[in-house]
């Protein structure tokens, strides 16, 4: 293929048709010559290396600054050779699921394609985006560029138990929402509840949907994404954030139970009071490229408790990046679950990474995990952690909370994958992971 600007009428090519490393990508007048032709070379990320016909080399800057000179180089998967191809306008229909997302199930579908070849509807309010999503027919739902939906209601009030913080955070109190225990169970010193207030919404999301934002300005506020046990979902490119982050336990991002065919891609999740991503009883779910955040000065310690909880669920989790939680980034829990966690990466969480129980499976390889607790802990699962693939910087380094040696996996068959650089992970999924 030939790249055309679309501000100029000339073709993106190699400076005098040089093949050698280094050569100046410039635009020029339009030819047959080979060095104005382009490959779309697709990694295992979901991203692409743009190669040139001519000399075989990717599009490459030298760094993430704005105005760095484009050139050519002989590809070694980084990031800055990596390129999301995102719609002006419209629905990118090039995206294709891929970990377990991607491998035939019992619902009997073959792969992930969400609504499909729907036409778009573009929706920017909550109530729109409600009607979408909970259509019994298949859809694809945009939210435009720069467009946030607000889907807080007027407050309301509930009831929740007010637990001091100890020494994590002495002076500090926080609110959990109890769901069927006594306050003094959950660490409180009084079993009264304290009215609290909150402004959350919950949508039901239906089978054979997608829901893409246009930009990394669309966002959604308040509001719990509920997949229930809906099949062949996509949702995918932007945020969502602002679901009661004062209590605890008071609302998800997404929510699924016994659902399957599941993908969630490029999703940026922000101030949630639970869990960011929770599925239990799921099958061919996989999470990629998203953000999880976790700093919210309402908890202890400033850092999200719990970001994802995998319960007897089939999952791939690749190029996600965990920044300032604190625990379940997974927490891995129940025989059936298999989880495939490769290619990603954690910074500075205070209590766990990924953990596994009650004989959850976990193959681990290709991550990154900076001064961060406990990588990989076994609690009473299985843990198959390729260390030498593995980066572990700061408290990661000395921790001893590295569990692997288990045999994993011999029930389920994986899909093809390539581990890219472990060492570039935190640049690239540190500019490139969430709402793109």
């Amino acid at each position: 293929m030939d790249i055309n600007p679309s501000q100029s009428s000339l073709a993106l090519a190699v400076l005098n048709g040089a093949l050698t490393d280094g050569a100046a990508i410039v635009q020029a007048s339009a030819s047959t010559a080979t060095s104005q032709r382009w490959l779309l070379k697709k990694s295992t990320s979901g991203a692409y290396n743009i190669v040139s016909v001519a000399s075989g080399k990717s599009l490459t800057f030298a760094d993430s600054n704005s105005g760095t000179q484009a050139t050519q180089s002989s590809d070694t998967a980084s990031g800055l050779q990596r390129w999301f191809l995102n719609p002006v306008s419209g629905q990118c229909g090039g995206a294709v699921a891929h970990g377990f997302a991607n491998q035939s199930g019992a619902d009997g579908l073959a792969t992930t394609t969400g609504g499909g070849s729907a036409a778009p509807v573009t929706v920017t309010s909550c109530s729109a985006l409600t009607t979408a999503l909970q259509s019994t027919a298949a859809a694809v739902v945009q939210i435009p560029a720069n467009t946030t939906i607000d889907c807080h209601t007027a407050p309301r009030t509930a009831m929740a138990c007010a637990v001091a913080c100890g020494s994590n955070d002495p002076a500090k109190t926080y609110y959990r929402m109890p769901a069927g225990q006594t306050c003094t169970s959950l660490g409180s010193s009084t079993d009264a509840l304290f009215a609290r207030s909150v402004n959350d919404t919950r949508i039901l999301v239906g089978s054979n949907k997608t829901l893409i934002g246009l930009d990394t300005n669309a966002k959604v506020l308040g509001a719990t994404l509920e997949l229930g046990a809906a099949k062949n979902v996509i949702i995918r490119n932007l945020t969502i954030e602002d679901i009661n982050p004062g209590l605890v336990e008071a609302g998800d991002g997404i929510g699924m139970n016994g659902a399957s065919h599941i993908w969630i891609d490029h999703v940026t999740f922000n101030l949630i009071s639970d869990g960011h991503v929770d599925m239990y009883n799921s099958k061919n779910v996989t999470l990629s490229w998203n953000n999880f955040k976790g700093q919210n000065p309402a908890v202890c310690g400033g850092q999200h408790y719990y970001t994802n909880l995998v319960e007897n669920s089939v999952v791939t989790f690749d190029h996600n990046y965990w920044q300032k939680t604190a625990g379940r980034n997974p927490k891995l829990d129940g025989a059936a679950t298999r989880a495939h966690i490769y290619n990603n990466y954690w910074l500075d969480l205070t209590y766990f990474a990924i953990n596994a129980n009650s004989s959850a499976q976990a193959k681990v390889e290709g991550d990154y995990f900076a001064n961060t607790a406990k990588p990989h802990w076994n609690v009473s699962g299985l843990i198959d952690a390729n260390i030498s693939s593995n980066r572990y910087t700061g408290v990661s380094a000395t921790d001893t909370y590295k569990n692997t040696g288990s045999t994993v996996f011999g029930d389920v068959t994986l899909y093809p994958y390539t581990l890219d650089a472990v060492d570039n992970l935190p640049g690239v999924l540190g500019n490139s992971a969430g709402a793109r």
